[in-house]
């Protein structure tokens, strides 16, 4: 998704979020208020931090822009 895509939907008040290993495992968002990638949480490892992206994702408006 390109930035005026997720413009677009962030202003629509869907939260994107995506995967990230580095520096560290974690997890990052954009929101309405975050218009830059933020983190929100670090992880000690891919498998905690993939369990936390998916159990985002059963919210109704958080997506996110990768292909998994």
């Amino acid at each position: 998704m390109d930035a005026k895509s997720q413009v677009k939907v962030i202003e629509k008040g869907f939260i994107i979020i995506r995967v990230d290993d580095y520096p560290a495992i974690r997890i990052q968002f954009k929101d309405e208020e975050h218009r830059e990638w933020t983190t929100l949480n670090n992880f000690p490892t891919k498998t905690a931090r993939d369990r936390a992206f998916n159990d985002l994702l059963e919210q109704p408006l958080v997506i996110t822009d990768q292909v998994l």
